[in-house]
């Protein structure tokens, strides 16, 4: 029973916490001083560091040391160290190769050999050249190597970030490196100082499709886009003054509206937008860009429709209908083309018909009446030379029976014709013209999906124009990027990515950017130069799909995707709506920890348990 006790046992075994053990030794115990040089990020520091290692050793051993900062001597022999440790991990069968006097291909092709100090050099046909050793007799170094990484990080800030070909010519003036500009590459993508002086922005995702509205038959401005141009100079009566024109335009029939603005304010713009819905009918959407006018007349309406909808007394299908208002990403015009478009024939047609002449508001308007029934008369489909061919599709078709505005028609209809009804009543008379108009619009509607349609379907351009220096990497979640600016470039805004969003195609052609004043802007990833980027893998977990730059934005697919994504920052004031994420390591070092205190416990336990069951016999 004695003996029994007096066994040890193993009650409870614990693993150690991340970094000790024998694992942990041998990593760091590979190299001359036990540092971990992942951790350092730069040459010079790595061998002063070890420099100071030596000296502590040598007056531990005794020997004489002379006092003060270091001497080049030391910090040539700790740098002679770590090339040594360098070469013998990447280079052990030259070294037996060179020791044995055996053949191996590298020591042939460069004619390697090992000097006094223990270091590989490569010897070629410049000996007798009036050279420094390094050059005739350049030292031998791996690729893909931290320290090698360092030295020529080290080197490359030392010359001033010049270019690759200047830092390679440096380096081969002491050490050779196989494939040594793909290496000299390698590290300069990496300078943040050069990214941030001469990097690219991101690479920007091909066009997408037409979105469904797009493409798709619809009434007249059921989904439009406003935008304004000017400013055009009138005349009054105290003197010339600035106006500008807002520009409403149709996404399916391309047909335009014009309102002539006297200003930029929030009050003309709704006065305008109601003339507009009282003569073409309210639009279920309204596309534009990020005005302060659109912004703020779109938070007005939306508590002007919100009462219209909650008034008992108006309960028709449009009171109930809203206006949704969508925003294209901001400083990208390119994805409001389709009135941008428009915007562009307009002010052709006036700066060819005005020229520089200064004309009164009321003159200026009849002249945008007339610019606006020429542009709405233009043919949307080719026009051939065949007298037989197809009617020529106009965007007027849609939204008059009458293309010739302003000429009554002709009451006295020949005997000759066919469909003439002597004794026809008004009623009857009345419906017959509405059938009739009826059966032109389908016929326009079918010319629209044959001729127009199908001509939409061939690209003329599939990408946006780029400059040559673009950003290789796809665009990750804390990703530290410049924000381009009408400045000179060392005064642009830097930022991190906080969001991406994935348009309908799933490209990510946009991201929010958080600023360190936590304003949050959202900009095109064109304009978003990167310098530093995230290592995470799993960052597009949090990529949010939507759908400002394509025109459209299914709610099932917010929904969903509202569901899964983690909540980013994104807020207008700024505040971040995320918690700060835990460390992974730290969490596994906390759970050891307890495991640990765990272990020590139930030993304690035992310990007075098993003292009292002694003292008991």
């Amino acid at each position: 029973m004695e003996s029994e006790y007096r066994v040890p046992k193993v009650l409870f075994e614990a693993k150690l916490l991340v970094g000790e053990g024998p694992s942990r030794m041998t990593d760091s115990s590979d190299n001359p001083f036990c540092l971990d040089v992942k951790k350092i990020s730069s040459f010079t520091r790595l061998v002063r560091v070890s420099a100071w290692v030596l000296r502590f050793i040598k007056k531990l051993k005794g020997n004489e040391i002379h006092p003060g900062p270091l001497s080049s001597e030391e910090l040539n022999e700790s740098k002679v160290l770590w090339i040594k440790h360098v070469q013998s991990q990447h280079f052990k069968e030259v070294k037996i190769a060179l020791a044995e006097k055996k053949r191996h291909n590298l020591v042939n092709q460069l004619g390697l050999v090992i000097d006094e100090e223990g270091l590989i050099r490569c010897v070629g046909r410049l000996g007798a050249a009036h050279m420094t050793e390094g050059a005739r007799r350049p030292i031998l170094l791996p690729k893909r190597n931290h320290v090698n990484d360092l030295l020529i990080d080290s080197l490359h800030r030392r010359s001033f970030h010049v270019g690759v070909s200047q830092t390679l010519s440096m380096i081969r003036q002491t050490y050779w490196i196989p494939q040594g500009r793909s290496e000299v590459k390698r590290i300069l993508r990496k300078c943040t100082v050069c990214k941030r002086h001469e990097g690219g922005p991101y690479k920007m995702p091909l066009m997408p499709p037409f979105p469904k509205k797009r493409v798709n038959e619809s009434a007249p401005f059921t989904f439009t886009g406003v935008d304004y141009f000017g400013p055009i100079y009138v005349k009054t009566e105290n003197g010339n003054k600035k106006v500008w024109v807002c520009l409403y335009t149709c996404l399916a029939v391309r047909a335009i509206h014009m309102e002539l603005m006297q200003d930029m304010s929030t009050e003309e713009f709704l006065l305008g937008l109601r003339r507009f819905i009282a003569r073409w009918g309210k639009p279920k959407q309204i596309i534009s860009d990020n005005g302060s006018q659109f912004k703020l007349a779109s938070d007005v309406l939306e508590k002007v429709w919100k009462s219209t909808v909650r008034d008992p007394n108006v309960q028709t299908y449009i009171s109930n209908e809203d206006i949704r208002w969508q925003f294209i990403v901001e400083l990208a015009p390119w994805m409001g083309g389709f009135y941008e478009r428009l915007i562009g024939v307009v002010k052709r047609g006036l700066r060819k018909t005005i020229g520089k002449l200064c004309l009164t508001s009321e003159q200026l308007r009849t002249i945008l009446a007339e610019s606006e029934a020429v542009v709405n008369s233009r043919p949307l489909v080719y026009v051939g030379d065949d007298i037989n061919s197809n009617i020529v599709l106009t965007p007027a078709h849609f939204l008059t029976l009458n293309p010739k505005t302003g000429i009554p028609d002709d009451e006295n209809v020949g005997v000759d014709d066919t469909d003439y009804l002597p004794f026809i009543s008004s009623s009857d008379k009345l419906l017959l013209t509405w059938k009739k108009g009826r059966k032109h619009l389908d016929a326009f509607w079918k010319a629209w999906r044959d001729d127009y349609l199908l001509s939409l379907r061939e690209r003329t351009s599939y990408k946006l124009k780029e400059g040559r220096i673009q950003h290789r990497m796809e665009p990750r979640i804390g990703d530290v990027v410049l924000i381009k600016d009408d400045l000179p470039r060392g005064n642009w805004k830097i930022g991190r990515l906080c969001e991406l969003i994935v348009s309908r195609d799933g490209e990510v052609r946009s991201g929010k950017v958080l600023l360190p004043s936590k304003r949050t802007l959202n900009r095109p990833l064109n304009l978003l130069y990167p310098i530093e980027c995230s290592e995470e893998s799993d960052s597009k977990k949090s990529v949010e799909r939507s759908e400002n730059q394509s025109t459209e934005r299914p709610n099932s697919l917010n929904q969903e995707h509202s569901k899964e994504r983690k909540p980013c920052v994104t807020d207008s004031d700024g505040t971040t709506s995320e918690n700060r994420p835990k460390r992974r390591a730290a969490e596994k070092a906390k759970e050891k920890n307890q495991g640990l205190v765990r272990c020590v416990t139930i030993l304690r336990s035992w310990e007075c348990c098993e003292s009292a069951i002694i003292l008991t016999f």
